[in-house]
């Protein structure tokens, strides 16, 4: 017997069985992004970068919050659903941006060297898996199904944890 999918998160659904771990466990990608950022932004100095890693951070964060709310209030805040669809392309857009509009401030070969060196290499090969990963669960993968939460959870954390400490 074949069971149907759950259909992904709408206004109208409210997911079942999230649990507060999986909400709390969704803030862990969050919180090493955000210290990867400041570690960025220190060194980077530039306004538009840290207005997109604002936005990418607000994002997240929004996300966390509106998963506390579904498993503590019973509520789909719907607006703290989908905001992460808007803040994080924007975001990431503006970071982008900074490259090319602070390109003077930047040794790409210094750069370059210090993704590429030993262990930070591996670090920053398994974060951008992760990400690689991520976006492909974002087709795959049902928002609704727990399970699919936990992976995505997981594979996000295991990401920014790498980046960060690559950094």
């Amino acid at each position: 017997m074949k069971r149907e999918p759950k259909p992904k998160i709408t206004k109208d659904t409210l997911p079942e069985d999230f649990t507060l771990l999986l909400a709390l466990t969704d803030s862990l990608p969050v919180i090493f992004f955000g210290a990867s950022m400041l570690l960025i932004g220190r060194r980077f100095s530039s306004l538009l970068f840290m207005a997109g890693a604002l936005l990418c951070l607000i994002g997240g964060a929004g996300k966390v919050l509106w998963k506390i709310i579904v498993v503590l209030q019973k509520k789909n805040v719907w607006p703290l659903f989908i905001q992460m669809r808007i803040l994080m392309p924007s975001g990431f857009l503006l970071m982008l941006a900074s490259l090319f509009a602070n390109a003077d401030k930047l040794s790409f070969h210094t750069i370059c060297q210090a993704v590429t060196s030993f262990p930070s290499v591996i670090f920053f090969a398994a974060g951008l898996l992760g990400m690689v990963l991520m976006t492909v669960f974002a087709f795959i993968l049902n928002s609704a199904d727990p399970r699919a939460n936990w992976i995505e959870q997981l594979t996000n954390g295991a990401a920014q944890t790498a980046f960060f400490i690559g950094l």
